[in-house]
């Protein structure tokens, strides 16, 4: 290993290690409240009023503390738990995220998720709709993935030798970012197994899901009540 690797090593887990008890903190800061809205996975998706989760390296979120006291961003890597006190919480909610997690990393979050819910609190998540992208692709459907930026989402792919294969790459894989895909089967038989005492199929809510017209053609919205 070069010297060049090793410091850059070093100095990126003198950041995790850095990032991990600021986050330590922040959670601490938690102890004792009730009723939390949470988002994890948020991203630059900061919800008003709500604990904003996620693991940024850069471009962290900036939130003004004056203008929005009861908004908070921890900067938390969701693959070791979620370390809210039991019961605390009254709204989960996850966008596009837990398909970026192991397989047994998203059960684990599933199951830190019922944990800290409050007895009839609700976990809502959004993933990529998958039965309906593939149904897209074997009917030969071109229009249903008009909203997909072909140049953005596969640059490397040469103009003009597109074909609806490239879409499916894209949507399962995302450039090695997607690591586990569920349908609505899946994710009802897991909630239910996880202790949620009812889980169904949702639509769109423009109140909490974000505003993007590519988000709502090719998402899946299950919600589950402790």
């Amino acid at each position: 290993m070069s010297l060049r690797r090793a410091f850059l090593n070093l100095w990126n887990e003198i950041k995790m290690a850095r990032m991990m008890r600021d986050s330590a903190k922040s959670f601490q800061a938690l102890k004792g409240k009730m009723g939390l809205n949470v988002h994890l996975g948020c991203g630059q998706d900061i919800k008003l009023g709500w604990v904003n989760i996620d693991l940024v390296s850069k471009s962290i979120p900036r939130i003004d503390p004056n203008a929005h006291p009861d908004t908070i961003f921890i900067n938390h890597d969701l693959r070791i738990g979620l370390p809210l006190n039991n019961n605390s919480c009254k709204y989960i909610y996850s966008s596009h995220f837990f398909e970026h997690l192991k397989y047994q990393d998203g059960v684990k979050l599933m199951h830190d998720c019922y944990r800290a819910l409050e007895l009839g609190g609700i976990f809502r998540i959004a993933i990529p709709n998958f039965r309906e992208i593939f149904y897209a692709y074997l009917c030969g459907d071109w229009q249903y993935f008009e909203l997909i930026n072909a140049s953005k989402a596969f640059p490397e792919i040469e103009r003009g030798t597109e074909t609806l294969i490239d879409y499916i790459n894209y949507a399962v894989y995302q450039h090695g970012e997607h690591r586990c895909i569920y349908d609505e089967e899946k994710l009802i038989l897991l909630l239910h197994r996880v202790g949620f005492s009812s889980v169904a199929k949702s639509l769109y809510m423009d109140d909490i899901d974000p505003d993007s017209p590519s988000r709502r053609r090719y998402s899946l919205y299950i919600e589950a009540i402790k």
